[in-house]
């Protein structure tokens, strides 16, 4: 269903499967994808999730591809 990815500037990017087009719904979305990784997650608001005791912003892009639909994906940027 996703894919993340961690790097070393505190910030996690989750390619979604699915698209969503309000905020709630992905906030949702990638929250269930944290928790379904092992970790602990809590909303806070439609931009802000705690994640094991570390504040983070959602951000969303939407990637084009040649051949197929864009790709959604949900960026978490520590704060």
């Amino acid at each position: 269903m996703f894919k993340s990815n961690r790097n070393l500037n505190h910030k996690i990017v989750i390619e979604l499967d699915e698209r969503y087009f309000d905020k709630n719904s992905l906030m949702h979305a990638v929250a269930q994808h944290v928790k379904n990784e092992g970790k602990q997650c809590e909303i806070i608001d439609v931009n802000t999730l705690v994640v094991d005791g570390k504040k983070y912003h959602l951000y969303e892009t939407n990637v084009a591809a040649t051949y197929c639909p864009p790709v959604q994906r949900a960026i978490l940027m520590e704060e």
